[in-house]
């Protein structure tokens, strides 16, 4: 499928770069020669559509590229090289050290299945163990027109998913790129970011919260992003001060991305909304609904806080392999998310944090940890932060601790001093800690938190 455009570009545009390497550009004339190298080789290993799900376990960033393409124009499944359930693991022993030595071997265009799985992605895995989430060939041109439509449009330039393809927010960036004629970054860490940024043809940067504030902290001196870059910031909420910051020092053109592996985009805002009501996540493209619901399944009040749930075009219809999963999340054409937030008048939603996460105090107190984080983030000084709950050793009871990265000489009894001038939040007990655990998009590792407050406690 998404090969196809690929090979489109390679008879229209044979030298323009379709990946760029920190190493230079690889035009789209050479990428196509490469799939066809690749994919050549694995048919000769008898891989075809009646392999299964094939896991992407390779070295270089740029053979998993052409794995990516190869597949896909062999009719078979991808999947991500974490997968667990994947049928086969493509590795550099498995394909050989000289596949791209070989002469390549036009393979013929196929008629794919739509309804068929194109690609394996896995949940973000925070309250659990993640989940495979099948995505077949009609889903992911569905959710690309809307990736075109929304956080892409315009961008004809590089594509740089700092957050990798085996993510939701990085697959999809590589597919718009092809498809729009651009050109996909491939083997970019963070350090190789501001070099890439102030030469590089300007297009869409995707990154977590935690990689942006990284970014930010390594620019060097005297450093000007080319205009016209793009950040797509997804998989936690974006701080307000950290916001700021980007759109002075990298681009204006700060996008927030709201959206999961199981449906795809759910909303897309501006950064400067973050201005007026923090937490905001734009609205909802067209081709999906959201409703706001309480824990009877029943819509609430525009402006009252509820479940988010999601009915999309882009959505899968649950997890492979595991029906007990499906059958919670996934009930009568909706898929409940687990996530809060509330509805602003002009239809942008607000999230406030997981329903997992909500923090049930002592005394019956329900907070958000949101509420406690945004209200520290507004204490210049604080670089990160996560609120959890841990249970006092006296009563049993949970009480609110709230884990911070600090700068240096940072005032700590000011942040104290500044917390307690919030009567609606809990006074928390503050835990200094070096990095806040997170996943790979950027969600905050809660239990770890809990896990290593309660070892420090017992010593």
């Amino acid at each position: 499928m998404f090969d196809g455009f690929i090979r489109d570009k390679a008879h229209w545009t044979p030298r323009a770069p379709a990946v760029v390497l920190p190493s230079g550009p690889i035009s789209y004339a050479r990428f196509d020669a490469d799939i066809n190298r690749l994919g050549g080789r694995l048919a000769d290993l008898g891989i075809g559509p009646a392999t299964g799900v094939v896991a992407i376990a390779l070295e270089s960033p740029y053979l998993r590229l052409a794995a990516l393409c190869a597949l896909a124009r062999l009719g078979v499944a991808s999947a991500t090289a974490a997968d667990p359930g994947a049928d086969l693991r493509l590795t550099d022993r498995v394909i050989g050290p000289s596949v791209l030595a070989a002469p390549p071997r036009p393979l013929p265009a196929l008629e794919l299945e739509p309804d068929a799985i194109g690609r394996v992605m896995l949940s973000s895995g925070t309250t659990a163990v993640p989940k495979r989430v099948g995505m077949s060939w009609r889903r992911i041109e569905i959710g690309n027109f809307a990736t075109l439509r929304t956080y892409g449009a315009g961008r004809t330039g590089t594509y740089i998913p700092i957050t990798g393809v085996d993510t939701l927010l990085g697959f999809g960036q590589a597919v718009c790129a092809w498809s729009s004629g651009g050109a996909v970054a491939a083997g970019f860490t963070l350090s190789d970011l501001p070099a890439g940024l102030e030469t590089l043809p300007p297009g869409v940067v995707g990154l977590t919260p935690r990689q942006l504030r990284a970014l930010i902290d390594i620019l060097p001196a005297g450093f000007r992003a080319q205009p016209q870059w793009r950040l797509c910031v997804a998989g936690a909420l974006l701080p307000l001060p950290l916001a700021r910051e980007a759109m002075a020092r990298l681009t204006p053109d700060v996008r927030i991305i709201y959206g999961s592996t199981e449906c795809s985009l759910i909303a897309v805002g501006h950064a400067m909304g973050l201005e007026d009501h923090p937490g905001q996540v734009g609205i909802t493209p067209a081709g999906a609904r959201v409703e706001l619901v309480d824990d009877h399944g029943r819509t609430v009040p525009e402006g009252e806080t509820g479940e988010i749930r999601i009915a999309s075009e882009r959505m899968t219809l649950g997890y492979l392999g595991d029906p007990a999963a499906t059958a919670e999340r996934f009930r009568d054409g909706w898929f409940h998310t687990r996530d809060l937030g509330r509805r602003l008048p002009d239809g942008r939603l607000v999230l406030e944090g997981r329903a997992d996460d909500r923090l049930n105090l002592i005394g019956g107190a329900k907070v958000m940890p949101q509420q406690v984080e945004a209200a520290a983030f507004a204490c210049e000084g604080v670089l990160d932060c996560a609120a959890f709950a841990v249970p006092d050793a006296a009563d049993g009871f949970d009480r609110c601790w709230l884990a911070v990265v600090a700068a240096p000489g940072f005032d700590r009894d000011g942040l104290a001093a500044h917390l307690a001038r919030r009567p609606d939040l809990p006074a928390p007990g503050l835990a200094w800690i070096d990095e806040i655990p997170r996943n790979a998009m950027g969600k905050v590792e809660r239990s770890k938190l809990r896990d290593l407050l309660l070892a420090a406690l017992q010593t």
